[in-house]
């Protein structure tokens, strides 16, 4: 499979919005557009993959300082692949990308959260090497 990865730019925001879709947080290419620039002014690294030339999937990396670290903590914000090309390496591809970016701004940890009913997110995090370390908590504020 002729698989690369890059930095998403602009022009991806179509494809970046239907992969977000299809994870279940519905937008368009004008609300990617406004996210990637926001993003990047705060210093987070959008990743696509590609296959054959199209975007088959995109990673988000933030990195914080972190009170509770002495380095700082890198978190995948949000990791899909187009579900017509999982399980095919695009997802660890995305995932080896953004650790290499975390590990070079010197992360002592890499994390990710997933909701509870993704048994098939969790099982892939798992077989590449992130282990299960707690919960997370939320309430929405916009309501």
């Amino acid at each position: 499979m002729d698989l690369t990865t890059r930095d998403g730019r602009l022009d991806d925001a179509a494809a970046i919005a239907g992969l977000l879709t299809q994870l279940g947080y519905p937008c368009d290419d004008s609300d990617v557009e406004e996210r990637i620039d926001r993003l990047q002014i705060v210093g987070d690294r959008i990743v696509v993959a590609e296959v054959a030339g199209k975007v088959a999937g995109v990673a988000h990396l933030q990195v914080t300082p972190a009170l509770e670290r002495d380095a700082p903590v890198a978190r995948i914000g949000a990791l899909v692949v187009d579900e017509a090309l999982r399980g095919q390496g695009v997802g660890r591809a995305l995932v080896e990308a953004v650790e290499l970016e975390a590990r070079l701004r010197g992360c002592e940890l890499l994390y990710l959260t997933t909701s509870e009913h993704r048994d098939d997110a969790r099982a892939f995090y798992e077989r590449l090497g992130l282990e299960p370390t707690g919960r997370r908590y939320s309430r929405t504020l916009t309501e």
